[in-house]
């Protein structure tokens, strides 16, 4: 074949054409929003080109650009030979990142970024009551250009030279630019729009929305027309109808004046103990999870917490490591008779202790109570711990600063806070539909996003991260080895099982210089029609009642199982043969 060759560029751009390849095994691999590789074995034939097959050289096939990343001995028939391995050169935006344009980088090559087109400059003098950052909704092409560039490279000063195009509608949403690899930053687009596709053609990457993506260009698919072999994969670990949605936080500042109540600064009246009242009152409301996250196990704490994780939680938001299991904590501190802000109560006998609790004061406690139950606080005559302990960390934080009148006036403690405050209220989204059908499947990773700051946006951002149904993929191993196009909606048939659907394709193997028997696979993906579809026809055949007579057999009625999987393209006999059969 003519086009029996790959071009291979080192990195210095110097050019060769490579010919000692297996061409039956030039594999492409591709998956919409994922990888997208090139595979492929050469021979050492002492050529020039054989010598550039190391990282980083590209490679050029069929107009597309691919840049080895790893390459592996692969001896084949006695002689020197190697796998190499490649991806889109589309990867490589992850090894430059944007930065603001007073870094300098020297002679690295970065992509510079004067201005974020969606945050408030510096100088901007209005109001605010906190320390964020108000974000003005903006669309792919923003985020493109801020991390690329311009579009059509006019100034030939973007990343590799790169180019692109935006097809499609966007709703503009809230999105933070900031410092990242570029093609972290490109991420941004379908993190934020859930059902964009970012497809890049060599240096051209080209962001779709749904609609511009997949399309219907009157292809078909038929088993046993132009499909050889289908596999069919239904798998319902990936639904998801129900999840927390939190959104985007800012940080506030308080400062607050407090009356201790007791003369010269005397105990509890330290400049943090305020701050640690703060800091533990910020919890109330969080329901008491046994073995649940927080402190020193890590997690989210607003995910639940017990007795222990809680007060864990509360020293190391002071600095202070302590375990968060009583028993393992107890060496952490050490007995008194008065407890103070920031002391802990222990329930059970040195070395047995089962519950814990902080105190607010000598007369106050704040805890995780039992299941069932959420942080509360409660004089401690309401449960009496069996006896108190302090921390010294806890303790030098707590009497920072006391300051009171010389004159033995009561003493005042002045406290500023730094407290993180939702922009509202994490809550739950579900679709009722989807936990009518398959039962209750709930995300235990809460879905976040730092940039938004209204409920309704985060409850449309939410819902788009839901996933109501099965996984459902087809994988059809084709009759001849045309290329596919990702994105085609094809027309899909199985005659056998009456089923038919119009389907996607969203991922495919391809061999770009075929000599062997090697075949196109596609993986078509499901949408929610297609499962009702197959559905409906796998209980069609599954109810129609089905005999197998034959010559030399036995009469038998096959189960339903053994009709599915034996019996579709078995002739049905004739009533005639039935009837001698019975004779």
């Amino acid at each position: 074949m003519n086009d029996d060759k790959l071009i291979i560029e080192d990195v210095h751009g110097k050019r060769a054409a490579l010919k000692a390849v297996l061409f039956d095994q030039v594999e492409w691999t591709y998956t919409v929003n994922g990888d997208y590789t090139l595979t492929f074995t050469a021979y050492d034939d002492g050529s020039e080109a054989y010598s550039m097959l190391t990282n980083q050289s590209l490679v050029y096939d069929h107009g597309e650009i691919f840049v080895i990343k790893q390459v592996s001995d692969a001896p084949s028939q006695g002689s020197s030979a190697i796998q190499v391995t490649c991806s889109q050169i589309y990867t490589e935006l992850s090894r430059s990142k944007s930065v603001d344009s007073n870094t300098d980088w020297g002679d690295a090559v970065h992509k510079a970024s004067d201005n974020v087109p969606n945050q408030t400059p510096e100088n901007d003098n209005s109001e605010s009551s906190d320390d964020s950052t108000s974000l003005t909704p903006i669309g792919p092409d923003q985020i493109m250009k801020y991390y690329i560039g311009d579009a059509n490279n006019v100034n030939g000063n973007n990343w590799l030279n790169f180019t692109w195009e935006v097809k499609g509608q966007f709703n503009p949403q809230p999105v933070a630019l900031d410092n990242v690899s570029l093609k972290s930053g490109i991420s941004k687009i379908t993190a934020t729009w859930t059902d964009a596709v970012i497809f890049p053609v060599a240096k051209h990457i080209t962001i779709y929305s749904h609609d511009e993506f997949y399309k219907d260009r009157g292809h078909r698919l038929d088993y046993l027309n132009n499909v050889s072999d289908i596999q069919i994969d239904i798998d319902s670990n990936s639904i998801i109808n129900e999840a927390r949605c939190v959104g985007a936080t800012y940080t506030q500042q308080d400062t607050s004046t407090t009356d201790t109540g007791l003369p010269n600064g005397a105990i509890t009246g330290g400049k943090g103990a305020q701050a640690v009242i703060n800091d533990a009152k910020k919890y109330l409301g969080i329901p008491y999870v046994y073995g649940g996250a927080g402190g020193s196990r890590g997690g989210n704490p607003w995910s639940g917490m017990d007795c222990s994780s809680f007060v864990s939680q509360v020293y190391q938001d002071f600095g202070i490591r302590v375990p968060a299991q009583t028993v393992a904590m107890e060496p952490s501190f050490h007995q008194v008779s008065t407890p103070q802000t920031g002391d802990v109560g222990f329930y059970g006998p040195h070395g047995g202790t089962h519950h814990i609790c902080l105190m607010l004061d000598a007369n106050t406690m704040i805890y995780e109570p039992q299941p069932g139950e959420v942080c509360k606080i409660e004089p401690v005559s309401y449960y009496p711990p069996s006896w108190f302990a302090r921390n010294d960390q806890m303790a030098a934080i707590v009497s920072q600063g006391a300051s009171g009148g010389a004159d033995g006036t009561d003493a005042t403690t002045t406290t500023e806070t730094d407290t993180t405050q939702y922009y509202f209220q994490p809550f739950i989204v579900k679709d009722q539909e989807s936990i009518d059908r398959w039962g209750l499947f709930f995300d235990p990773d809460d879905i976040t996003n730092d940039s938004i700051q209204d409920k309704n946006q985060m409850k449309d951002y939410g819902m788009k991260q839901l996933r109501p149904n099965p996984d459902m993929s087809i994988t059809c191993t084709m009759m001849n080895n045309e290329r596919p196009i990702p994105g085609d909606i094809v027309h899909f048939e199985i005659k056998q099982r009456n089923y038919k659907s119009k389907l996607p394709i969203v991922s495919f193997t391809w061999y770009s210089h075929r000599r062997s028997s090697n075949n196109t696979t596609i993986i078509l993906n499901s949408v929610e029609k297609s499962i009702l579809d197959y559905e409906q026809s796998f209980n069609n055949a599954a109810n129609r009642p089905t005999q197998i007579i034959n010559q030399g057999w036995t009469k038998q009625t096959w189960t339903r199982q053994e009709v599915r999987t034996f019996g579709e393209n078995i002739e049905k006999p004739s009533t005639n043969q039935d009837t001698n059969d019975k004779q």
